[in-house]
């Protein structure tokens, strides 16, 4: 039925105006410049004033991240420890 209904129109009168066209995609590519500009300054400031915050903390966020790895392998070796010595007592 779909091909019946295409093959009835005639394609020949859709004649869009090309300085129309023109215009719109002008707007358009416009307006992304416009928004990938304020995406850069809205990432730049959100870089900027995270750097600011974290450079005034008394340990280094590098330092936090390599003690708090630390503290996740001791806990997942003990863990390993734990469950490689146990040992099931009999049941009474």
């Amino acid at each position: 039925m779909a091909e019946s209904t295409l093959s009835k129109i005639s394609w020949t009168e859709f004649r869009p105006d090309r300085r129309r066209l023109v215009t719109g995609a002008a707007l358009a590519g416009a307006g992304m410049l416009v928004a990938a500009a304020g995406a850069a300054v809205l990432t730049y400031e959100l870089v900027r004033a995270g750097r600011t915050w974290t450079g005034g903390w008394q340990v280094p966020p590098a330092e936090l991240a390599s003690r708090a790895f630390h503290q996740a392998q001791s806990a997942a070796q003990a863990g390993r420890d734990a469950w490689t010595s146990y040992q099931e007592s009999p049941v009474r």
